[in-house]
């Protein structure tokens, strides 16, 4: 780094930092720091606060690094994001996990829906479906089964979007079976009539397919993301379609998101 020593100010005032405020200098009110000649930087300082506000907004507005140089923070202007650790991960960053055991369909080809949290299904009752298309049903009213869901759903509470959905599948069957994986947001009546709980405007999230899925195997699939964008309000739920036939299933179903 060069050093200022012997050098007169005529000759190195452009290199010097100062506040916009040359009446006030550093005061209760943020100013602009500036070079020598006027040249704004992205910071703004006070007697209380200091702010970084960009010219343009850019993916690295703000950085930390290790003595390394690997950013360990970053803040991201362009997509309103705060990034952290050595992998850079979103800081709002959370999982939401679905998943069942001894999950027995009630219908071949249906797209049962499966519960959050570990879960062992031992009534018909509690195992719901949401039709036989290539997608689950994008409406649903559960009739007198509506109490089932309370296990089912996530409700949303914030804009969040969707960065992953990774699923863990396997099955007691001793023949090789497809399952399908879905990931859906619904919108969910709670307007106070018999009609709360009941879904519409479904909207595949995620989706992917495992193959030659039987007892002697546990299969990965890393789900393609549909539409990555919740609204708060919204509910997620999980489905999972056996194509081959009604032996019990078994599942985890990872889903990584960050609040927008």
């Amino acid at each position: 780094m060069g050093s200022l020593a012997g050098k007169s100010p005529a000759d190195t005032y452009k290199s010097l930092l100062k506040v916009a405020d040359e009446t006030n200098g550093v005061s209760g009110t943020a100013s602009q720091i500036e070079d020598g000649e006027g040249t704004a930087t992205s910071m703004q300082v006070s007697n209380n606060q200091l702010i970084v506000k960009p010219s343009s907004n850019t993916v690295g507005t703000l950085q930390i690094k290790n003595s390394s140089s690997g950013s360990i923070l970053k803040v991201d202007t362009s997509n309103s994001a705060v990034l952290v650790g050595s992998s850079l991960v979103n800081a709002t960053t959370q999982l939401l996990e679905f998943s069942a055991m001894n999950y027995r369909p009630n219908a071949l080809g249906s797209h049962m829906v499966i519960g959050r949290g570990s879960q062992e299904y031992v009534s018909s009752s509690q195992e719901q479906n949401l039709g036989t298309g290539t997608d689950p049903a994008t409406s649903k009213d559960w009739g007198t089964s509506t109490q089932y869901q309370t296990t089912f759903l996530f409700p949303v509470p914030y804009n969040i979007t969707i960065d992953a959905c990774k699923a863990l599948l396997s099955s007691d069957s001793d023949t090789d079976i497809v399952l399908n994986v879905h990931l859906m947001s619904y919108d969910m009546v709670a307007d106070g009539t018999t009609n709360d709980g009941n879904l519409s405007n479904g909207t595949v999230l995620a989706d992917g397919q495992a193959t030659a899925v039987d007892r002697s195997v546990c299969k990965t699939v890393d789900c393609t993301i549909q539409s990555s964008s919740v609204t708060s309000g919204k509910v997620i739920l999980c489905t999972l379609e056996n194509e081959t036939n009604t032996d019990d299933l078994h599942a985890q179903v990872q889903v990584k998101y960050h609040i927008a």
